[in-house]
């Protein structure tokens, strides 16, 4: 359905190309390949114990009763359980960790003994067992990552201590990404940074890169790479001003053409079988908006099927209210209770998204919302 004469603004824009995205895929992963960036595709609980057995919290000896005099008869070990049955007058050699089997009731620590030969003498007794019981980190059955979740570093850590051998996650989507513009074919010295931008978010994000290319401003080769790309979606970048080098998107048949959004207004989507092409903006802070609002809406929206939360900011700004005649996102920055909005919001000026730490999204009402921005 062509939508030429409608502009969306940005959140009405992730859930009408969230839509549009193919059905969720299942993977089963083993945790070797596991990677921070994927999400949980079902719910994960603990199916044993974790440890399985006691263990020692302090280093000394474990014995089924109190005596004067306990015999060494072994020693425990950190993943292996010694099942050995310790009777009254005997002991295991234990360390912090070690896994004790049932017939051990207290660990002695080795400041309260003195060695002698294969015997310990018991110099002085406390009523503490110094003993950790079976399931004190996690019990069975508790759920230890929710479907949808996205997994981080400190979860695969978890993941691999735990022992959890097979995880079905959401396959990753594909995209493409392609930068257009003569000026990166006429000087090789000029990069494209949106593009390096956008790669490392992606990458971050654990999503599949399939094709980067830099092209120039070239219809002809930008409609052959579209139509000979398999990705879920394909990011055009620059191109989408109304300058004779930019691209004609008559009969392109889009189903967005701009958002109601200050910087972003030139944004375009489309779709060609399977796949979605969105175009961004030329300009850097476009660039910036558009992948951590626009983007990171639809992974969330898709993965998880959640919403970028903002937090509310409670200052007013009248000179506002006049100044922006769309619906914008500002840069600015946030210390402590103090926040500052910067003067020159111009979508070249990429110094700004260095200096600030957080975006203002201000929607043509006086309830300014905001979200942080620390990448």
């Amino acid at each position: 359905m062509d939508q030429k004469n409608k502009n969306y603004d940005i959140f009405q824009a992730v859930d009408i190309i969230t839509k549009k995205l193919p059905a969720k895929k299942i993977e089963l992963k083993n945790y070797i390949n596991i990677n921070s960036g994927f999400y949980v595709a079902n719910d994960i609980k603990i199916t044993k114990n974790i440890p399985e057995y006691n263990q020692s919290s302090m280093d000394g000896i474990g014995v089924s009763q109190i005596s004067k005099k306990y015999k060494i008869v072994g020693k425990t070990d950190l993943s292996i359980l010694n099942k050995k049955n310790i009777k009254k007058g005997e002991c295991l050699i234990v360390k912090t960790g070690s896994l004790l089997n049932k017939s051990i009731k207290k660990v002695i620590p080795i400041e309260d003994l003195k060695k002698e030969k294969n015997n310990y003498i018991h110099l002085s007794n406390t009523k503490i067992n110094f003993i950790r019981k079976i399931g004190h980190i996690v019990k069975k059955n508790t759920l230890v990552l929710k479907k949808n979740k996205k997994i981080l570093d400190k979860d695969i850590q978890f993941i691999k201590h735990s022992k959890i051998k097979k995880i079905k996650i959401i396959k990753p989507l594909s995209f493409s990404l392609i930068a257009t513009g003569n000026e990166f074919i006429n000087n090789k010295n000029f990069k494209p940074t949106n593009l390096d931008y956008l790669e490392r978010f992606l990458i971050k994000n654990n999503q599949i890169i399939q094709k980067i290319k830099i092209i120039g401003d070239n219809q002809k080769k930008l409609d052959y790479i579209i139509k000979n790309n398999n990705s879920n979606i394909i990011i055009v970048i620059g191109g989408t001003g109304k300058s004779e080098d930019d691209f004609n998107f008559d009969n392109k048949n889009l189903f967005i053409n701009g958002l109601d959004l200050k910087p972003g207004k030139p944004f375009k989507a489309m779709r060609l079988k399977n796949k979605i092409i969105i175009f961004f903006p030329g300009n850097p802070c476009s660039n910036f908006v558009l992948t951590n609002i626009l983007l990171k809406g639809i992974l969330y929206k898709y993965f998880c099927n959640k919403k970028i939360i903002f937090k509310n900011l409670n200052k007013k700004i009248p000179h506002l209210l006049n100044k922006f005649k769309r619906k914008s996102f500002l840069f600015g920055s946030k210390i402590n209770n103090s926040v500052m909005i910067f003067q020159d919001q111009e979508s070249s000026n990429i110094y700004n998204i260095v200096k600030s730490n957080i975006l203002v999204y201000y929607d043509k009402t006086k309830n300014l919302r905001y979200i942080d921005i620390d990448d």
